[in-house]
């Protein structure tokens, strides 16, 4: 039996998600959930938007247990989190979206919730946290390990090594010198080159990446 899945989110992210189950065909779409009530009752590729998140309780007792998040994050990761963590208090399990066309190291590890997006690249002994979204044409080599809930945007490309901390955003086309560390919630511009680590709580941009003020 493929599992029931709900989405929590109904904006563009959550196209691009649906997409990639479509293509992975392993679970049924029951629908998606969003705070706006003015999406209540369309649909987003065919999905139904159902209503709020206050429906999880009728969804589990309709035996519907498993969901992925449709919100992407464009710098600030932290709703992202928070739902994930709103969805686990709720008793929802998790489901990693991992797109056909991307090319994943059998040597990878990866997180619950976990979202590898086509064209990705995961080479060898990758670690990635839960709730981490590798978007797509993004590539991290071996060796990297990306914490909980961060994002590594479209075309991103992190060299081996790298350490990115817990909630930070690696924005579009960025690229990451090898065995960088990343605190938590830091976040990289987009088409920034980054040479030496990132404190926590920081925001770096340009060539060669500098601290924003």
């Amino acid at each position: 039996m493929r599992p029931k899945v709900i989405g929590l989110g109904a904006g563009g992210h959550a196209k691009v998600i649906i997409e990639a189950l479509q293509e992975q065909g392993d679970c049924e779409l029951v629908g998606l959930l969003d705070v706006n009530p003015e999406l209540h009752g369309q649909t987003v590729l065919g999905v139904p938007v159902l209503g709020s998140d206050d429906l999880i309780p009728q969804l589990l007792q309709k035996g519907i247990h498993h969901f992925f998040l449709g919100v992407g994050s464009t710098g600030d990761t932290s709703l992202r989190q928070r739902l994930f963590l709103y969805a686990l208090a709720r008793g929802l399990e998790p489901i990693n979206v991992i797109h056909p066309r991307a090319v994943v190291s059998p040597s990878a590890e990866i997180g619950r919730g976990a979202c590898i997006l086509a064209a990705a690249v995961l080479n060898a002994d990758v670690h990635l946290g839960e709730n981490v979204i590798v978007n797509t044409g993004a590539v991290i080599e071996h060796d990297c390990v990306i914490g909980a809930h961060a994002h590594v945007a479209t075309g991103a490309c992190l060299a081996g090594g790298v350490s990115v901390g817990e909630g930070s955003h690696v924005g579009i086309g960025a690229s990451v010198r090898q065995a960088i560390r990343f605190g938590r919630n830091a976040i990289v511009g987009a088409g920034a080159a980054v040479v030496k680590d990132v404190p926590p709580h920081t925001v770096v941009v340009g060539v060669p990446a500098q601290i924003r003020k």
